[in-house]
C-alpha cells in the first residue's frame, strides 16, 4: 500500500518529464538515430542489465513525442522536427 499516492504520482510524473527531456537531449548527439543509437545516452543512468526494458520505455517516449509533434519516425529511425 502507498502511504502517499499522491506524492507517489507526482514523483513518477517528474521522473517521466525529466526522461523525457534527456530523450529531446540525445537529439544533439543523433539526429536521426535509431532507438539503440539513443538508448545509451536517454537511459546512462541505469545499469545495462536493464537496458532491454529502458528500450521498450524509450520507444514509448518516442511515440508520445511523435504524437506531440515534437519528433518523427523515418523507417528505423527518429529525428526531432
Amino acid at each position: 500500500m502507498i502511504e502517499k499516492p499522491h506524492d507517489e504520482v507526482r514523483r513518477l510524473i517528474a521522473h517521466r518529464m525529466k526522461r523525457e527531456r534527456k530523450v529531446l537531449d540525445a537529439f544533439g548527439r543523433a539526429n536521426p538515430a535509431s532507438l539503440d543509437e539513443l538508448l545509451p545516452f536517454v537511459y546512462d543512468d541505469v545499469p545495462q542489465r536493464v537496458h532491454p526494458v529502458a528500450r521498450r520505455s524509450l520507444h514509448a517516449h518516442l511515440i508520445k513525442l511523435a504524437r506531440d509533434g515534437r519528433v518523427a519516425e523515418e523507417g528505423s529511425s527518429w529525428r526531432l522536427r
